[in-house]
This record gives structure tokens, C-alpha cells and sequence, in this order.
């Protein structure tokens, strides 16, 4: 049988999974205050308004996680995971989490496409969710503002405690950049919502149109006062194709130059494939100036990609530990991230509290 490149990732990662759920001693070294990019995840079980498309059933990611997190398709699986979400960020060393919900595509009207929607998490259960869990979760809502509702949605979640809104361009289908968004970016300035918006590749969902991923995309909601968190600073994957291959931190290095409302992080940087990301960001002190600590949990950090960089015995710690929590903010602190990295996020929250002017 022809194995496919996606199925030789997949298999790749599930046997990385298999050592990484093993057991090992946690050692001990501090904590973290915020993890500031943490998924919450359903497929509608419970009345949760989730969506998960076939398509996305059916890709290598979604059975790959149900084995990582140990999770099954039961009819439970939206309350299941967010049980397993909560375990360990209880049992790890970082105090909360950003958790993100997910908006959906829209038609050329702004009508939901919820044919070419694959993920979908609403706003709604997210403010559920963190209502359960106040210590634990900061509410990240996620609007797409090719909505036609998209300032009302916005008004509305504000008023209910939003934190932080999150734009995902490729698998959104809506390119960040365009004029005709500006009044949306002023709302979320004036409602003093942290803007985070996916950059650099994807490869866990169907996406639109790959160089939506570009910082240089963020101008607008930049120009217009937002402070803009690019998620996974604009960083690309061994898997990419030429020309994407080829990251975008140079052109994130400009923007942070230009503009002292924007800020990336650290999500997915550590996974299998994309072990040069971390070690490029270090050689940019620019940038690291203004990097927040973030996992993108269950998204797995993998310590075998970086043997050449940790001693055998922290290797094998890491490899094995079982929390992902505890082993992506342990990893990072191995390869290198300044302490500040892990504080910045609790303090921007807090620059950004509700009632803050």
C-alpha cells in the first residue's frame, strides 16, 4: 500500500506519542503565571454548538489526538476533553490559560459556510467553559470579521468579559489586511481586547489561501490601535512548500520595529516539525523583546527533535513526561527562553484588565 505524505506524518507523530506517554519525575523550577494559546475543542456532544466536519474527522489528527489525550468518541467527548484540558493544567507548572474559541467561514453576504466550515467552537461555550473554570481560563473569543454581525458579536462578547479575540486567516477564509475592516479593529481597540491572529503555516485544517499567514497582513488592525499578538510568529514547518518553507519572521522583525502595539508567541514551536523555529526567534533579540509564553495545547512539543540541544537525561525526561503542559513549558525553558518570555503575558493582561484605561 502507498503511504500517503500525510499519513507519514501521521505516523511519524503517533509514534513520537508513544514515548511521549510514558511516565517520568517532574523536576521542579518555578512556574509560569499564563499559557497564552490553549484550545478548547468539541464536536457537539452535550449541546456544546461544536463542530468538527467529516473532513476533519478524517484527517490524521484527530484520531491522534484522542489516543495522546486518551479520549474516545463516546458521546461525551466535548466534556471529556475539557476534563482532561483542566487536569493538567491543574497538575502542571503554569497557573492558567488563554483558552480560544473558534469562529466559523462566512459566505460572500456574511452568512455562516458551515459546508466549508471544518472547526468550529462558539463563543458562547467558551464563556460556559471559563464561568466553570474563573480560576483557571482567560476567555479568547473568535469572530471573523467578514460576519455581517461581526461589530454587535464583538459588542456582545466584550460586555460578557472577552479578554482577547482570536482571527484564524487561512482556515477563516478572510484576508486580515483589507480596508474594509477598520471600523472593526477601532471596536476592538476601544473595547482594549488583545487581537491575536494566526501566522505562519497551518497543516491541522483545510486552509484558503497560505499567504494569508503573513504578518505584513496585520497592518490594518495595527494602524487602527489594536494590540496585535501574531500566534506562532509567523514561523513555517519543514513540511512546507516552496516558496512557504521560507518563514515569515523577517517580515515580523519589520513590523515589531515599526509598531510597539504588536507582539508573537511561542504556540506549536517546539512540535516535530518545526524544531529550527525556536532557535531563529533566540538569534532575534528584536523579537524576543516581545514574546509571551504560549503551548497551543493539545498541540504536542517533542523533545527528540531537539537531541542534539539537551543532555541524554533531560532528553529522556522530557520525551516521557506525560502532563503537555509540563513538558512544552519545561522543553522551552531547555532550549533557552529567557524568564521574561514567561512572565510578559500576565502582565499584559493585566495592562489590558477590564476597566483599564
Amino acid at each position: 500500500m502507498r503511504l500517503t505524505r500525510r499519513g507519514f506524518v501521521g505516523s511519524l507523530a503517533i509514534a513520537a506519542a508513544g514515548v511521549a506517554l510514558g511516565d517520568a519525575e517532574r523536576p521542579q523550577a518555578g512556574t509560569v503565571g499564563v499559557d497564552f494559546h490553549v484550545h478548547l475543542f468539541g464536536v457537539g456532544d452535550g449541546g456544546t454548538g461544536c463542530v468538527l466536519s467529516t473532513w476533519q474527522r478524517r484527517h490524521w489528527n484527530y484520531p491522534f489526538f484522542l489516543r495522546l489525550l486518551g479520549l474516545s468518541d463516546n458521546g461525551r467527548l466535548d466534556q471529556d476533553y475539557v476534563a482532561e484540558l483542566v487536569r493538567q493544567l491543574r497538575a502542571s507548572s503554569v497557573q492558567r490559560a488563554v483558552l480560544l474559541a473558534q469562529d466559523a467561514r462566512y459566505d460572500l453576504r456574511g452568512r455562516p459556510d458551515r459546508e466549508a466550515t471544518n472547526f468550529y467552537v462558539p463563543n458562547d461555550y467558551l464563556f460556559r467553559i471559563v464561568a466553570e473554570y474563573p480560576n483557571l481560563f482567560i476567555p479568547c473569543i473568535s469572530i471573523n470579521p467578514a460576519r455581517r454581525d461581526a461589530i454587535e458579536e464583538l459588542d456582545r462578547c466584550a460586555e460578557k468579559g472577552a479578554r482577547a479575540l482570536k482571527i484564524h486567516p487561512p482556515t477563516q477564509d478572510v484576508n486580515p489586511v483589507e480596508q474594509r475592516f477598520r471600523p472593526f479593529y477601532r471596536r476592538v481597540a476601544e473595547h482594549r481586547l488583545l487581537l491575536m491572529v494566526h501566522t505562519g503555516s497551518e497543516h491541522s485544517s483545510h486552509v484558503t489561501d497560505e499567504t494569508l499567514t503573513n504578518p505584513a497582513h496585520l497592518v490594518t488592525a495595527l494602524e487602527e490601535g489594536c494590540t496585535v499578538i501574531a500566534a506562532h510568529s509567523g514561523m513555517g514547518s519543514f513540511l512546507d512548500r516552496r516558496p512557504f518553507r521560507e518563514d515569515y519572521l523577517l517580515n515580523l522583525v519589520e513590523l515589531i520595529r515599526r509598531f510597539p502595539n504588536l507582539y508573537c508567541e511561542t504556540a506549536v514551536l517546539a512540535s516535530l516539525f518545526r524544531w529550527r523555529c525556536l532557535p531563529r526567534i533566540l538569534e532575534e533579540p528584536t523579537v524576543v523583546e516581545r514574546l509571551l509564553y504560549a503551548s497551543d495545547w493539545p498541540f504536542t512539543s517533542n523533545a527528540l527533535v531537539f537531541w542534539n540541544r539537551l543532555s541524554p537525561g533531560r532528553l529522556v525526561s522530557l520525551a516521557s513526561e506525560p502532563n503537555l503542559f509540563e513538558r512544552d513549558y519545561q522543553l522551552k525553558r531547555e532550549l533557552g527562553l529567557p524568564p521574561k518570555v514567561f512572565e510578559r503575558g500576565a502582565r499584559l493582561l493585566e495592562q489590558y484588565a477590564p476597566g483599564d484605561n
